[in-house]
């Protein structure tokens, strides 16, 4: 939630988007973290270093577009892994403090901790 949270943060102040329509939706932190990616914060920070920031932008966007995948408004029918409310798997109802969520053990990869870090910078970077 924090990273759906930062991502309409970031819309809701530098775009003239419909404040209805973006607090509906609950997707969004893919095309954000494509964009702060290329912000004088994160391009400062990985000046000299192209290769790497190009490598860090592949994996956070693979790792964002996972973690959209777990609102319930995205894929429920495709996807119904979700971290608010419980889904029914054959015969039985899983709740989501019960579930493994594989997809997000990424996050304790070196791309996982880079991603969380760049949220970090994104929140702290937000007064700027």
């Amino acid at each position: 939630m924090a990273c759906e949270k930062i991502a309409k943060a970031y819309r809701c102040r530098d775009t003239a988007a419909d404040l209805e329509e973006l607090l509906k939706r609950h997707i969004g932190f893919s095309k954000f973290i494509g964009s702060f990616l290329s912000s004088p914060s994160v391009q400062e920070a990985y000046r000299g270093r192209g290769a790497q920031l190009r490598e860090i932008s592949r994996l956070a966007r693979g790792l964002a577009r996972e973690i959209e995948k777990l609102a319930p408004a995205v894929d429920r029918a495709g996807s119904p892994e979700n971290v608010e409310y419980p889904w029914r798997s054959g015969d039985k109802v899983i709740p989501p403090c019960q579930y493994g969520y594989p997809s997000l053990s990424l996050l304790t990869s070196a791309g996982g901790r880079t991603l969380l870090k760049l949220v970090g910078r994104a929140i702290q970077d937000f007064e700027d």
